[in-house]
């Protein structure tokens, strides 16, 4: 075919399909295609392929279909577009919205349509306009278009045009949504004042410049709901939030402020209630969160202007000006239609208000402007929208051809899934079922295409005929697939338990190639085989999830990558980079100079290290004698230069003067000398040699001295350093790499263990990019201006004036640039790893967002229980700080449950309770609307499968005190399952109604529910007005132990599955209970207090036997009746289940009956159309649950493991973390190793692997010496350096000791020796050490004791935190812990669950040891003061005797005294009124854990009762303290009620309840009688965040 020429006349008679327009007239445009939904061919004739469908004589002679070019492409036996995508491939030209499920083929049939319209001349390549969201995206249907169109030159169909012949051939052009913004804001900028030169702003950028914003606002400032002004970072993370979403949507920061003062206004005009009210009420929040959005535009406007007069923008603003100039300029519309006649929109589902309105303002119609439709196909799936935290809208779609209106509306739908087998698509299909009801608050417009409409995915053999078709059954036979649901115990058995599935998976893969193999050697003709490993991959919500799965993986030496990981300026290589920088730029940095000193380059030890401190120490010294030098002489030379000499008085009262004089002029610099005391400095400033070849110290040294090994290598350092810091003014990617030669950096990694050599540079090349990137923008991080703090343009020395820096402060390139890594490492997680490719080796562990868009065989979703939202509640728009932008005013809003938009909703309300009642039945939208995009994400992860489909959850998160919730996806697969036993293609109207509660009554005839973490609330039969949980399994239990059921023989089940009893124990033997009865008087007045302790005894081991034996049974039973259901034909599975119970001598209920009656009635009948057995028998097909009876206990069994680690332990390795069973466990091995010295067979296990860096560095270490040319004799020069230090023991030392005849002594014992004198020497020097506490030594958490110990003595606790000593619990300690285990089970509820039970979660502080990389010491426990306090019943000579612990100390007080005590305050407790029923009646929680951030710190407790009660104003909460000692002076009340004060602030934060509702009581147990001390009695009240703000700011002060 030829060009298809020029397309500027037009045809109005041109309107049938197929008709030729006649002589003499001209092409017509794109837009009048649209109106006729018809092509146009080279020749002038108008062509449809609806029309040619309908009629073939109207197909032209060399037009080519779909088909045609899929044969043309991929051969007469290739691969064909299936009917659903010849309709897409072939559609007209009229817009057209592409609904296409996951793994539908979507991209191909993309570039399938590119192909047939370029084959058929309609348009030619360059004219075709393709837009996606990832340049990944972008690059592969780039590389796909071309590969098609280049088998289309090579048949001569696509014949050059004259510019092609020219310039070269041409192809389509394929964007991201953001690179065709910008290329718009390049060319057509300067109309709204945006420069060519432009610069985008990363994420760290754009903190930078809002900080400052922050930092100089001098208006109104948002609070918090107690009137106190938020943190600097909560504020400008909003304002950043809020400037994002503007943009995103189109709005001015201005119309944000309009709305919200006309909805202050409104909310003023509502009557207040009568009756003043201490909590804030929802009504009074939404004005304080009004008021607050308020505040943050105007901080958006003054960010706006500051950017705009630097010529810098970001991602939001990049699309906002593409819009503005879309919407302003005919012009330039006119001449991108000119530009792309044919427009390809990918991944609709995921664009932005912004970006519809961008495509619509250009391509789009609007009948009221004149300007007709282009044709434009979008392509998505709305069940995949999940980027709505990136302002994803997922209505967008929906709303197509309201911004593409076209009289020929025919969306089109891909619903062949090419990628699922048939059990997958059953189980998604079920997940998304919900996504096509429409909520009651979504307003969408007439004419939108609704959830509804959008089919669910079918399986690729409907592709061979109708569903139960021979065809059909025979090609679903072969991919039934799998879907397994598995209830774990607890979060490690999970993690565990996924670990061995991989790792059979990957060992039955090795076998079948070792079949293979043997098959092929044996000569049976068959293809050589290689061995595939199958590609699995473990997807969770977040990264914490994916960490213990890939420890267990690592164990059972598994190869895993972990995909999407931030983090890059943590890792190793790459902090070494950055310490070098450092270094060179920054004199004071101390700290990165001693991590590349004590580094496998240069490897100095700690004594060098150490020397390397007194040498700097001296230098300080030496400056300041040469300063007292210095000042001496001039004040001499004033003395000679005076008019009257004579008259100076130079006697002792003159040179005391002066002396102080001089002191007066120093005090300033050399007041702290340590300040000072530059490392840096010292390295670049080393001792000189003498003529004797000795370094000279100087007279006045008497530090200690270098090795001659340490001060030859520093001396190397310090010149490759005067090297280095010549080249800072040099490129940065030049000085990095000079940098990385010098360290040897390649090297080390090239020789790390268990890497690939190729691979290992992976993160230094992702920072040498980070590099590149940042010196791209550097010229605009440099930039500077002045302006108020409005942001107004202002001058230098105007009133006002702030200068605006977008940099580090304008020191140098360097600088510059290392602040920015700083604040990168806050704001963007570290950066990104280096990407490595995937390896196909690897098991791959990533996000459920990152993996969008990939499938391989096998999938696990692990983790499906707790809160599916992440732990966050949702909320309305008008109560949540988290929204930023008004619903209102979003381009989405339709698709939101946006609720009082206007003023006039608002004053509708004559009464404010009225109002506050209408926000509160509207909560729940907001729930629901956060609940459909988890559910799109869950569907997204379960269609990544392409044959395997693996989902679990678990009962017991390791550090919870209650079990976690199954999720509602987890609930509906089970569902899934249940409902197969009725819905074999019966229509549902018929189908009995069976819930899941109605189960519990018969779990037996429900095996698949049995042990599957379904729970349910039923009403409590003892008391009407309470509720208990029951699940199956303790249900099942509950009526065998009733019925009195035994099990004395094997069954045999249905399908061959055997019940056997021989792993049960004893059956209870009740008759020997009664004859045990005889022996007392029935008459229980006239038992003795012997026998009826005696009856007693009988009666409760009995019942004992009986429950162990019901259990017992359900373990044995449960897992047989549901292999063998598995086992089952769906057509038979309630017979089989009814048959089982006979066989067990179990009761059938009747609604099994009923199926099994269904059952037989449809074996009656004909086949139903459409019906397929195959796909109906596709059910998840295998359950795995728990059944024994420890995991259905009221409290955790897993709560009793504890963690020690050993210290201390070499700064280059984790330490040994050991797992024991229980405290008992860990004192018995205590004792044991200490008295016995027996370190094996004790019952631990390791919980963390200690190796780390440590075999890295050693071999890295070697190859350093070795690539520098080092001996091994310098590795014994010096007993510190060459690694034999406390921190780098070296692996060559051995080799090279052996070589001088240094074997006398093992060489084990030898270094052990040398290890342990270094340890005391720094143990000892450290102990003399009195430095203040710096800011970095705080923890980044502490209890509410550590707390209290900080606000009395700041300095003291840190100073006791960096180093921990061990003690004894205290008698206090002991006794508290027994009598608060007595009052919670005296409140019947058990301990809440914590989050924040974890190894990390208590006080820890870093301490840098001289010498060393990092160290760390053991902690103290999350909070010590729940259970008691020790100074209120032990005087201080009581605890200094306790400081020298022996294992007979523990026995100095007998268990019974001990118990006594216990008892009299249980009984204190039982006769108070807190022990009333009425107090009971009011629990709500025991042990309740809380946690809140004060300054940067996470502070954490447990409050051990939460009771809940009401009053007039409505529900108020009081949080009890209990304390076993007696009450105390009311003085020391003053540092105890920081920690009532705490709990008050962190409950009032997590409750989102007023501080004035809640009250506070600590209630004294051990004087005379209960005492109790409440909030308001304690003087000064309880402290409020500004005060608990004070004491960290005043121990970060020392």
């Amino acid at each position: 075919m030829t060009d298809s020429g020029a397309y500027g006349a037009t045809n109005p008679g041109a309107t049938t399909p197929g008709a030729h327009p006649g002589s003499g007239t001209g092409m017509l445009t794109p837009t009048q295609w649209c109106e006729h939904n018809s092509w146009q061919l080279p020749n002038g004739v108008l062509f449809s392929a609806e029309a040619v469908a309908n009629n073939p004589a109207l197909k032209p002679a060399d037009y080519r279909s779909a088909l045609d070019i899929a044969e043309m492409l991929n051969g007469a036996d290739g691969k064909k577009p299936t009917p659903e995508q010849v309709r897409m491939i072939e559609a007209g030209p009229a817009p057209t919205l592409v609904i296409a499920g996951a793994g539908s083929g979507k991209t191909a049939t993309m570039v399938d349509r590119v192909i047939w319209l370029v084959d058929n001349g309609f348009v030619r390549p360059e004219e075709v306009l393709g837009v996606t969201f990832t340049r990944k995206a972008a690059t592969e249907l780039r590389s796909r278009m071309r590969a098609g169109l280049n088998t289309l030159r090579r048949s001569r169909r696509v014949a050059p045009s004259d510019e092609e012949l020219r310039e070269g051939i041409a192809d389509p052009t394929v964007l991201t949504y953001h690179s065709y913004a910008n290329n718009l804001v390049k060319e057509y900028g300067l109309r709204l004042g945006v420069e060519q030169d432009a610069q985008m702003l990363g994420d760290a950028q754009k903190w930078q410049l809002a900080a400052q914003i922050v930092q100089y606002w001098e208006g109104e400032l948002p609070l918090d709901k107690d009137g106190v002004p938020v943190s600097a970072a909560t504020m400008i993370n909003q304002m950043l939030q809020l400037s994002d979403e503007c943009a995103e949507h189109l709005v001015e920061p201005q119309q944000v402020i309009d709305f919200c003062t006309e909805q202050l206004a409104a909310y003023a005009a509502v009557p207040e209630p009568r009756r003043e009210t201490k909590t804030e009420r929802d009504i009074l929040k939404v004005q304080r969160l009004l008021r607050n959005r308020r505040v943050y535009a105007r901080m958006a406007m003054s960010y706006a202007r500051v950017k705009a007069r630097m010529q810098v923008l970001d991602f939001g603003d990049l699309m906002r000006f593409a819009a503005r100039i879309a919407e302003a300029d005919p012009a330039i519309r006119e001449g991108e239609r000119a530009r792309f006649k044919v427009v390809l929109l990918d991944e609709f589902q995921d664009t932005s208000h912004a970006q519809m309105s961008l495509f619509s303002s250009i391509y789009g119609a609007d009948e009221a402007a004149g300007i007709p439709a282009h044709p434009v196909m979008a392509v998505g799936d709305p069940k995949q929208s999940i980027y709505g935290f990136r302002g994803a809208s997922d209505g967008q779609m929906f709303s197509f051809y309201r911004h593409f209106p076209t009289k020929h509306v025919q969306p089109l739908f891909l619903s062949i899934a090419w990628r699922n087998d048939i059990s997958v698509l059953n189980a998604a299909n079920h997940v998304a079922e919900k996504l096509k009801e429409v909520p009651e608050w979504v307003r969408a417009a007439d004419g939108d295409i609704t959830a509804a409409q959008v089919p669910d995915l079918r399986p690729r053999c409907a592709l061979v005929g109708e569903p139960g078709s021979p065809a059909f059954e025979q090609a679903a036979a072969g991919m039934v697939g799998r879907v397994d649901l598995t209830y774990h115990d607890s979060d490690r058995e999970e993690a565990v338990a996924i670990a061995e599935r991989i790792a059979a998976m990957r060992a039955q893969a090795v076998r079948e190639y070792e079949r293979a193999y043997a098959a092929h050697r044996s000569g049976d003709g068959s293809v050589r085989p290689r061995l595939k490993m199958p590609e699995i991959a473990v997807l969770a919500r977040v990264h914490g999830q994916l960490d213990p799965i890939r420890v267990e993986c690592e164990r059972l030496g598994i190869p895993v990558q972990q995909v999407g990981l931030g983090g890059l300026l943590s890792q190793p290589e790459v902090v070494d980079l950055v310490s070098a920088l450092r270094v060179l730029a920054d004199p004071n940095r101390s700290d990165a100079l001693a991590r590349l000193l004590t580094g496998a380059r240069w490897r100095l030890g700690a004594a060098d290290m150490l020397a390397l401190g007194d040498w700097a120490q001296s230098l300080v010294r030496e400056r300041e004698r040469a300063l007292r030098e210095q000042m001496a002489l001039r004040m001499l030379a004033e003395a000679e230069d005076a008019d009257d000499a004579a008259a100076i008085n130079l006697q002792a009262e003159h040179l005391r003067a002066a002396q102080e004089r001089l002191d007066e002029t120093l005090k300033g610099a050399v007041e702290d000398s340590s300040g000072y005391a530059s490392l840096i400095e010292a390295v670049e400033n080393l001792p000189q040699d003498g003529a004797d070849g000795e370094p000279l110290y100087g007279e006045q040294y008497r530090g200690r001295r270098f090795s001659p090994a340490a001060l030859e290598r520093l001396r190397a350092f310090a010149e490759q350093m005067r090297v280095l810091r010549a080249g800072l003014s040099e490129d940065l990617g030049t000085l990095l790499y000079e940098i990385e030669r010098t360290m040897l950096l390649d090297i080390e990694l090239a020789v790390r263990p268990g890497t690939d050599p190729l691979g290992s540079r992976a993160n230094l090349d992702a920072f040498h990019e980070v590099a590149a990137a940042y010196g791209m923008s550097a010229p605009r991080i440099n930039a500077m201006i002045y302006a108020g703090s409005d942001g107004v343009s202002a001058e230098e020395g105007d009133p006002g004036a702030r200068r605006f820096l977008l940099s580090s402060g304008g020191v140098s390139y360097v600088m510059g640039f290392l602040a920015w890594l700083e604040r990168a490492d806050d704001e963007e997680k570290g950066l990104a790893l280096g990407a490595v490719e995937p390896d196909p080796n690897a098991v791959q562990l990533m996000t459920m967002h990152a993996a969008k868009g990939l499938e391989w065989d096998h999938v696990l979703l692990p983790g499906l229980c707790g809160s599916a939202t992440g732990g966050q509640t949702p909320n309305l728009w008008q109560m949540s700080a988290n929204a930023a932008l008004p619903w209102p005013l979003r381009g989405d809003r339709e698709y939101l449950p946006s609720i009082l938009e206007t003023p006039e909703e608002i004053t509708a309300f004559e009464k404010a309770k009225d109002l506050e009642d209408y926000l509160g039945e509207h909560k729940d939208d907001a729930a629901e609307h956060a609940g459909m995009e988890d559910r799109r994400l869950m569907y997204v992860a379960m269609t990544r499968a392409r044959n395997l489909l693996a989902l679990s959850a678990y009962r017991w998160k390791s550090t919870a005190m209650l079990p976690l919730p199954v999720q509602p996806f987890w609930e509906e697969l089970m569902e899934m399952l249940f409902k197969s036993l009725f819905g074999m293609g019966t229509p549902t109207v018929d189908t009995p109604s069976v819930r899941f509660e109605e189960t519990m009554d018969t779990p037996w005839a429900a095996p698949q529910l049995v042990g599957m973490g379904l729970s349910y609330t039923m009403p409590n039969p003892a008391d009407k007005r309470k509720k208990v949980h029951l699940n199956h399994v303790r249900r099942w239990a509950e009526q065998l132990a009733e019925s009195k059921y035994r099990l004395t023989e094997p069954v045999a089940l249905v399908h061959g599955t055997v019940v056997d009893p021989s792993t049960l124990p004893p059956a209870p033997d009740e008759e020997a209970l009664l004859e045990e009865l005889e022996l007392y008087p029935v008459d229980a007045d006239e038992l003795t207090p012997v026998q009826a302790e005696a009856r007693a005894n009988a009666q409760a081991t009995y019942v004992e036997q009986v429950q162990r034996y019901a259990w017992a049974l359900v373990e044995v039973m449960a897992p047989a009746l549901a292999q063998d259901w598995q086992l089952a034909a769906p057509s038979v599975r309630a017979r089989t289940v009814a048959e089982n119970c006979t066989r067990l001598n179990l009761p059938v209920p009747e609604w099994i009956i009923e199926a099994t009656e269904r059952e037989k009635w449809r074996e009656a009948q004909p086949p139903q159309p459409g019906f397929s057995p195959t796909v109906a028998a596709a059910l998840p097909i295998e359950v795995r649950g728990q059944f024994a009876q420890k995991n259905y206990e009221d409290r955790n069994p897993n709560l009793g493991a504890v963690l020690t680690a050993m210290w201390p332990f070499d700064p280059l390795e984790r330490p040994v973390i050991w797992r024991w069973a229980s405290d008992d466990a860990l004192n018995r091995g205590t004792e044991a190793v200490l008295r016995r010295g027996q370190h094996e067979q004790l019952e631990r296990e390791i919980a963390i692997n200690s190796s780390s860096r440590r075999e890295a560095v050693e071999r890295a270490a070697l190859a350093v010496e070795l690539a520098v040319g080092a001996g091994e004799d310098d590795l014994h020069q010096s007993g510190d350096v060459a690694g034999e230090s406390a921190n780098h023991p070296a692996t060559a030392a051995p080799a090279a000791s052996t070589v001088h005849g240094e074997s006398a002594i093992p060489e084990s014992l030898r270094q052990q020796a040398v290890d342990w004198e270094r340890e005391a020497d720094l143990l000892l020097l450290m102990m003399g050490q009195t430095d203040p506490v710096l800011s970095d030594q705080l923890p980044g958490h502490l209890s509410a004791s550590t707390f209290i110990r900080l606000s009395e003595d700041p300095q003291g606790t840190v100073h006791q935190l960096m180093r921990p000593v061990p003690q004894r619990p205290s008698r206090a300690a002991t006794i508290g812990t027994a009598v608060h285990a007595l009052i919670e089970e005296h409140f019947g509820v058990a301990p809440s669950a914590d989050p924040l039970e974890a190894p990390d979660a208590e006080d820890t502080v870093g301490v840098d040891l001289p010498g060393s990389v990092a160290s760390t010491a053991p902690a103290e426990p999350a909070d010590s003061s729940d259970s008691a306090d020790p100074s209120e019943s032990a005087n201080p000579a009581d605890l200094q005797e306790q400081d020298e612990f022996t294992f007979e100390d523990d026995f100095e007080e007998s268990e019974s005294e001990l118990d006594a005590f216990v008892q009299r305050l249980w009984e204190r407790f039982a006769t108070s009124e807190w022990g009333s029923d009425e107090w009971k009646d009011r629990i709500w929680a025991v042990e309740y854990p809380v946690e809140t951030h004060i300054e940067g710190v996470s502070l954490r407790g447990r409050i051990d009762a939460v009771f809940r009660t009401e009053d007039e104003d409505g529900e108020r909460w009081v949080l009890v303290d209990w304390k076993s000692g007696s009450r105390p002076k009311m003085a020391t009340m003053q540092s105890r009620r920081f920690q009532l004060g705490l709990y008050r602030i962190a409950f009032s934060r997590i409750m989102g309840v007023d501080p004035e509702r809640i009250s506070t009581v600590f209630v004294y147990l051990g004087g005379k009688g209960v005492a109790e001390v409440w909030d308001h009695q304690i003087r000064g009240g309880l402290p409020t965040e500004a005060q608990l703000a004070k004491v960290i700011r005043e121990a970060r002060k020392g």
